[in-house]
Parts: structure tokens; C-alpha cells; sequence
């Protein structure tokens, strides 16, 4: 009787490792901030350039002639690795350019791989899919990392088929069996780390679902805005507090992994928009919060970008936007001001909700209140004694 459900929760398990969402974004700001890119960074480029140089050493030490097309595959790939290695050693890449750059990489290594005429050095040169691998489970989703898998499979899998052809099947099964428990190994790590940084993240100034800072990173944040702010005596401090219209439906009836997509893509939409100068939070379940140094009209349009950029999203899903500015970057306690800003931009944001949803509402911190109307003048006093006519 216990056979299903064991099987039901590895089939669950399988689904929430292949839906998982894509860390890359919160783990290159959580490294950034804990100061440890630049060191992570220079030991990638030089480990992509110690294995990249394996396949021509393979090549250079193979006695004969060489292979004409092993030669130029082996010089490919050995080219992308180094060309990877220089993107790591110069800055922290984009997403689009390390999903490439791995992807391009694991191709030229399996060609390089399977074009050598000695099966035994292709399957040492397969040992390259390990960083590989591990690089793509340190950084990207499931389904990257099965592609790296599959292709390293099938490239080890075909250096061992030649390895049996020779008269040595058990050999090249065997050899096989250890270079991809390697290959699996390193990702399980990277993995296991990643998951590891993730709660450390949590419990520091990044949300790790979305990358963005969490409450406590948005008040540091911010407040490092303030301070900016008030060495320019005609700088204006802003708060954008955004939230999501009807996420509850979103969770209700197509479940959490579909409202986390949901949050994911809404805090991109954020984040680019607001720019890097600002400071994007996800301060609550689907609620986010801007802080950024700028006038009161400009502080309007940026919440509007925001509030056009989200609708138009595949998701389908819409906010409704408060956002509060200071009259100047008034003195006083940091702390205080920020708290006022985010509780106006929250009555703002109700507001924005109660009208409907999807649209914004903005107000001004210390505002004069509206005039009153004037109350109707008062009719004259009558004389004792007289009647109306």
C-alpha cells in the first residue's frame, strides 16, 4: 500500500524541482551585496580556462598525425571556454550571456569529445561537463541544467560505445560509470549550495524568490537615498508601493507555482523599469515597494510606466500604484520619514484599489488639505414681534 504515495511524492518532488524558478537574478544581487562576486568571479574564469585547455593538450600529446576535424572541433571548444572565462574575469555576465556561453560550451565539448580518434581522452575530456554542469546548477533552472546533463550523457555514452567496439565493453562501461558520477556530483553541490544561500538570503536584505531586497534592504536602501537626497537641497524623495490586483485568485486556482511565476515577472518588470539608481523591494506577499530621489511629477510617471509595463505582461495581471512624495528632502529622523512616505503611498495604493484596480494614485507628504467648502451664508436674524408677509 505505501508503493503510490511513495511514488506520488518522488513525482512531486521531480515537479518542483523542474518548475523551480530561475535564481539567477537573486543570487547575483545576494553575492553582490555580501561582497563575494569578484572572488567567485575570478575562480570561474580561471577554472573555464584550466579545462578549456584540455582537449588541445589531449591533442597535442596524441602520437601520429592529426585529425584534421578533431583538431579544429577541439580548438572550438577550446576557444568558447577561454572566451567564457574572459566574460567571467570582466564582470558578472548577464543571464541571456551565461545561459549561452554554457550552452555553447557543452555542444563544442561533446563535439570535441566524440571527434577524437582515442574514446579513453574523449571520456577525460567529458570531465569538462562537470564544471559546466555545476555552473548551470549554481545559477540557472532545472531545465538548462537537464539539457547540460543530456548532452553530457549522450556524449560519454557514445566515447564509451567506441571504447566497447575495440574489444573492451566492461572497460568502457566502467569508465563510463566514473566520469558521469563526476558530472552528476558537482551540480548536486551547486545545488545544495544554492539552496543553502538561498535561506541565508532570506534571512539578509534579498527576497529569494524575486532578487529584489526584502523590507529590511529596502529600508537600508532607502534610506541611503534620503541621504544622497539631502546633500542636494532641491532633491525630492519618493515611495511607489505596488500591489498586485485579485493574486489571491492567481494562487487559488492555478496554484503557487503560477503565482510565484507571477510575482517573478512583476518584480523584473520592476526592477527594470525603476532602474538600477533605485531601490525595488518585495515587502510582502505580492507587495513591492520603489524608493528613489526625484520630483513629484517624475515621481508620477515612473509609478504610470510601472502600472502600463505590468498590464502588458503575458501573465495577465494588473496593480493598483500608490506613490508619495516629500515637498524637499526634509531633515529629521530617517527612519520616521520613510515609515510616513510608505503609510501614505499604502492609503494611496487602497485607493487606487477601491476605484478598480489598475491605476495609480499620488499623493504629497505634508500637503495642505484641501479648502474646505464655505458654509452657506447665514440667513439674516428676524425682529422679535414681526410675521412673515
Amino acid at each position: 500500500m505505501p508503493q503510490p504515495q511513495t511514488n506520488e511524492l518522488t513525482v512531486d518532488w521531480i515537479r518542483r524541482w523542474w518548475r523551480q524558478p530561475d535564481h539567477y537574478d537573486w543570487l547575483s544581487d545576494y553575492l553582490e551585496s555580501q561582497g563575494q562576486q569578484r572572488p567567485i568571479r575570478i575562480f570561474l574564469a580561471v577554472t573555464l580556462a584550466v579545462l578549456g585547455a584540455i582537449p588541445v593538450l589531449i591533442e597535442l600529446g596524441r602520437p601520429g598525425p592529426p585529425d584534421v576535424l578533431a583538431v579544429i572541433v577541439m580548438i572550438t571548444a577550446t576557444g568558447l571556454c577561454l572566451a567564457m572565462a574572459a566574460m567571467w574575469l570582466r564582470r558578472w555576465p548577464t543571464r541571456t550571456q551565461s545561459r549561452v556561453f554554457a550552452i555553447g560550451s557543452a555542444l563544442c565539448v561533446g563535439a570535441a569529445c566524440l571527434a577524437e580518434p582515442d574514446p579513453q581522452a574523449g571520456l577525460i575530456g567529458c570531465s569538462i561537463f562537470a564544471a559546466i554542469a555545476g555552473l548551470v546548477a549554481f545559477t540557472h533552472t532545472s531545465p538548462y541544467l537537464a539539457l547540460i546533463c543530456g548532452i553530457a550523457v549522450a556524449t560519454v555514452t557514445g566515447c564509451a560505445a567506441k571504447i566497447a567496439m575495440l574489444g573492451d565493453p566492461l572497460g568502457g562501461v566502467s569508465k563510463a560509470i566514473i566520469v558521469l558520477v563526476g558530472i552528476v556530483t558537482v551540480p548536486g553541490v551547486g545545488q545544495i549550495m544554492v539552496q543553502m544561500l538561498g535561506t541565508g538570503a532570506v534571512q539578509s536584505d534579498v527576497d529569494a524568490l524575486t532578487g529584489l531586497h526584502n523590507r529590511r534592504g529596502f529600508y537600508r536602501g532607502a534610506a541611503e537615498q534620503i541621504t544622497r537626497a539631502r546633500s542636494y537641497r532641491s532633491s525630492r524623495v519618493g515611495v511607489v508601493l505596488v500591489d498586485i490586483d485579485d493574486f489571491k485568485r492567481i494562487n487559488d486556482t492555478e496554484g503557487h507555482a503560477a503565482g510565484d511565476r507571477v510575482l517573478i515577472a512583476v518584480a523584473a518588470t520592476l526592477r527594470r523599469v525603476a532602474g538600477k539608481s533605485a531601490v525595488t523591494a518585495r515587502v510582502g506577499g505580492e507587495e513591492f515597494l520603489i524608493a528613489t530621489a526625484v520630483g513629484g511629477s517624475s515621481l508620477r510617471a515612473l509609478a504610470e510606466r510601472v502600472r502600463a509595463e505590468v498590464d502588458h505582461l503575458p501573465q495577465g495581471v494588473t496593480i493598483s500604484v500608490g506613490a508619495a512624495c516629500t515637498p524637499s528632502a526634509t531633515d529629521g529622523d530617517i527612519r520616521t520619514l520613510l515609515d510616513q512616505l510608505v503609510e501614505l503611498a499604502d492609503e494611496a495604493m487602497y485607493s487606487a484599489k477601491r476605484a478598480g484596480g489598475n491605476r495609480i494614485d499620488y499623493r504629497e507628504l505634508d500637503a495642505p488639505p484641501p479648502p474646505k467648502p464655505a458654509p452657506p451664508p447665514a440667513a439674516p436674524p428676524r425682529s422679535a414681534g414681526t410675521r412673515p408677509g
